[in-house]
């Protein structure tokens, strides 16, 4: 999880739509309406699922409330309660149903409370960052091995005198510019960029 900066507003097509389909149920809003909202959420995001951080395929996505629409219905289609997450089983958005979240992307406590070790996990010193971690699944093998593919990637760039637990140094940040310029998929550069910030801090 890192900080998302809500800098936008509700783009006008997908506003105008919306008050047209109110009294509608979320699901038979027509993409259509949709789909500028779910591209400005994206461009926002920098391509990375609001939760795991994880590169999003545009078609794999979901439009996540924060805030559940069954709780909360008048923030249903307030543009500060919706995030861009990822569709994976058991996981994100799928794990976090209607549940509320202590500690979100949209908090800057979450930059510091949700940390990452080498080994490629999250771990948390406060209550709120574990109770998050657990329940949006984070942990689960299958994202450990990700992020660890990406420390290893980019792991010859580490300061090799210092422990071997975060924060780290970068010996070489020259290096580490070339990877990161050189990523022929932005998205995967955001996603390196993540794990860059979380191990640095």
């Amino acid at each position: 999880m890192q900080k998302i900066d809500k800098l936008g507003s509700m783009p006008l097509e997908t506003e105008k739509g919306f008050k047209k389909y109110k009294t509608k149920n979320w699901g038979e809003i027509p993409e259509v309406i949709k789909a500028p909202l779910r591209q400005q959420l994206y461009d926002e995001q920098h391509g990375v699922c609001c939760y795991c951080c994880k590169s999003l395929g545009k078609e794999k996505t979901t439009i996540e409330h924060l805030k559940s629409r069954n709780d909360y219905p008048d923030r249903c289609f307030d543009y500060d309660n919706l995030l861009l997450s990822c569709r994976t089983a058991k996981q994100c958005d799928n794990a976090k149903g209607s549940q509320e979240l202590p500690l979100t992307p949209l908090m800057d406590e979450c930059e510091n409370e949700i940390k990452i070790n080498l080994a490629g996990e999250l771990e948390s010193d406060s209550e709120r960052g574990i109770e998050s971690i657990a329940l949006l699944k984070l942990n689960n093998r299958q994202i450990r091995n990700w992020r660890k593919s990406l420390i290893d990637m980019i792991s010859f760039v580490f300061d090799p005198t210092q422990s071997n637990s975060p924060p780290i140094s970068i010996q070489d940040p020259q290096n580490l510019r070339l990877i990161l310029n050189s990523c022929a998929d932005l998205n995967q550069k955001y996603e390196l960029e993540y794990i860059v910030k979380k191990l640095t801090k």
